[in-house]
């Protein structure tokens, strides 16, 4: 409790900015069915279906107010790689909407060849990691030729952090930061901001200039956690003096909102995506923090950071 304070309910929501929502899983038809299935163990009401398709989705976003959107594809072993990493490049042919980001997984054996591949050959935006549902160590040596990679290419890694009792794992955070200081040409988003390691957040995006944050989920999560009665921490034992994080969320936001972006998490965020916009925009941010997570970071990391442009249909 104590973060009530900080949702102005009779705030009032834009829907007419412009947006590019930082955070999306549009993916091939069983791995969609899998993710809603996912969600729905933990929350039977999620408003998303198994049968979604990659148009309804695409429709969601767009009806949402979003101009582009990041799609992250991630496999579950290496068998599924190169296929995902080839839609994530086919449906954004289809979809010029949708900026693509490629991917790998811990088996994957030549992790600095597959980069090459995606940014150099495809045109992909990145390379995306969730080692949580992947099941795998991230900052460590076996993944060091990809971050060596990606370092000459200056081409950005988005990595799932935080929301650590949830996945029941932990980052190596002594090893992410080692990592930041041997390969600061790769700009390296931390997504979901280390949630709720906030104050951890705020030190490392003020010591390393190619850091970037990703705010998807956060807002959402501090709704949830402000409708269960009681104290947070007791199913969230990480979750500790709700509106002494709030304060240090808004002080990360405020002053660093030109290094964080935004996003829904769709079609398994905490809810449909105009839902998630609601959520951002009744935390009580400026209206340049807002800007900034909606579009204006994005926007700028897209142009100094990502090599894709507007992908012609074939």
């Amino acid at each position: 409790k104590g973060t009530s304070a900080y949702f102005s309910h009779d705030h009032g929501v834009r829907f007419d900015l412009e947006t590019i929502d930082a955070h999306v899983h549009i993916m091939p038809g069983y791995r969609t069915a899998g993710l809603v299935r996912w969600i729905k163990r933990a929350f039977p009401d999620h408003p998303s279906r198994q049968d979604l398709t990659c148009e309804e989705m695409v429709g969601e976003l767009q009806a949402a107010g979003c101009a582009r959107a990041f799609n992250f594809v991630f496999p579950l072993d290496d068998e599924e790689t190169e296929p995902l990493n080839r839609f994530s490049d086919e449906i954004a042919r289809r979809h010029p909407m949708l900026v693509p980001f490629g991917s790998m997984h811990a088996a994957t054996p030549d992790k600095g060849g597959v980069a090459e591949t995606c940014i150099n050959e495809m045109g992909l935006a990145g390379i995306k990691l969730h080692p949580y549902a992947q099941r795998f160590e991230v900052f460590c040596d076996e993944f060091d030729p990809l971050f060596a990679r990606l370092n000459a290419l200056r081409a950005p890694l988005f990595v799932h952090t935080g929301f650590d009792t949830f996945y029941g794992r932990k980052l190596d955070l002594e090893r992410l930061e080692r990592t930041l200081e041997e390969y600061p040409d790769m700009p390296l988003v931390l997504v979901h901001c280390l949630f709720p390691r906030f104050e951890l957040a705020h030190r490392l995006v003020e010591s390393h200039p190619g850091l970037f944050l990703d705010l998807t989920n956060v807002p959402g999560t501090l709704r949830l956690y402000d409708s269960f009665p009681g104290d947070a921490s007791t199913f969230d034992p990480d979750f500790h003096d709700g509106a002494r994080l709030v304060e240090s969320l808004h002080a990360l936001v405020e002053e660093h909102s030109d290094r964080i972006m935004y996003g829904t998490d769709y079609p398994v965020g905490m809810g449909p995506p105009s839902r998630i916009f609601e959520d951002l925009d009744r935390l009580g941010f400026s209206g340049k923090a807002v800007g900034d997570l909606r579009y204006a970071t994005a926007a700028r990391f897209l142009s100094v950071h990502c090599r894709t442009g507007p992908r012609p249909g074939r």
